[in-house]
């Protein structure tokens, strides 16, 4: 049975931005009992705080596991100001480490465990906040690349035109239209630019599998396009556990694991558990047997409150 966690919502700021999210908590949180947190950090795009908020009853599980998880709307989005296409990765993970003080300066949460949970572009977040900071005591990351921004993303290409049905010549011209306008951002063109040069594609399904779709995009692609998560894995000190699905289509498992691995071999980093699921997506789900209706992979939720618990044990 699930326990219902006390929500109540906490802001903070972080530049010139407020930033608003809900901290769920155990029913037993106190400042006499101060329990562990989790803060989330969120994948792509715009969102309003989805992994606390909507992710499977997150909040639930985690406060049947004694854990309190905080997670806040995007800068702009729900009712947060700024604008998260502004940002950097670097950018984000300084905003981390602004929820992170947030939570931490809160009564019943114990400031000597926080752990972040960084999903798909939070999996290239988290670490790097971690690394930043001595507040962050361990990391999770799911679907969380090893790879480039870039190379992340020519992979998501090639798989999800493949998975999604494209034929070979739509694939062909959505990633030369992709290396086009790499090469142009490479270069400090402007986006605005880059989009008219390819005016002819804009609204084809290549355009669209390539997401070269609009300006705002480019300009955000461009600030991160090259970012590369090794050396933040290298420098990281605190566990961490790392999921995978077999079969995502926007990040290339196989090529992240080795990444993983071989970073923490030559830093000698040792507290790490990987683990990739058979079969599984990029949201780490797998169709149901029974009505082919897809479901988050058995054992997921168990892993990640049970290795949590257990990191962040006082």
């Amino acid at each position: 049975m699930l326990f219902v966690p006390v929500r109540r919502e906490l802001a903070f700021q972080h530049g010139d931005h407020r930033l608003v999210g809900d901290l769920h908590l155990p029913p037993t949180a106190s400042s006499d009992a101060p329990v562990p947190a989790v803060v989330m950090v969120e994948g792509s795009g715009p969102s309003s705080g989805e992994y606390a908020r909507n992710w499977e009853s997150t909040g639930e599980r985690m406060a049947a596991a004694g854990l309190a998880v905080f997670g806040y709307d995007k800068p702009g989005c729900g009712e947060s100001t700024g604008d998260w296409t502004r940002l950097t990765l670097h950018g984000r993970a300084q905003e981390t480490l602004a929820a992170v003080a947030a939570v931490a300066g809160q009564p019943d949460i114990d400031a000597d465990r926080i752990a972040l949970f960084g999903g798909s572009q939070g999996g290239w977040v988290a670490p790097l906040a971690a690394v930043e900071s001595d507040a962050v005591k361990a990391v999770v990351t799911l679907s969380g690349p090893g790879v480039t921004v870039a190379e992340s993303e020519e992979y998501q290409v090639r798989a999800e035109g493949e998975h999604d049905g494209y034929t070979e010549e739509e694939i062909s011209t959505a990633l030369a239209l992709f290396h086009r306008v790499l090469d142009r951002l490479r270069a400090g063109d402007d986006p605005a630019d880059v989009l008219a040069g390819e005016v002819h594609l804009l609204g084809t399904r290549a355009a669209e599998l390539a997401e070269v779709t609009n300006v705002k995009d480019l300009a955000f692609f461009a600030r991160i396009a090259d970012y590369d998560p090794v050396p933040a894995l290298e420098a990281l000190r605190c566990p961490l556990l790392a999921i995978f699905g077999e079969r995502d289509v926007h990040v290339p498992t196989r090529a992240s694991v080795e990444a993983y691995e071989a970073a923490f071999a030559r830093s000698g980093h040792r507290q790490h558990q990987i683990v990739v699921f058979p079969g599984a997506d990029h949201r780490i789900m797998l169709p149901d047997p029974a009505t082919g209706v897809p479901r988050r992979a058995p054992g997921l939720f168990e892993l990640i409150t049970s290795w949590l618990a257990r990191t962040l044990a006082a």
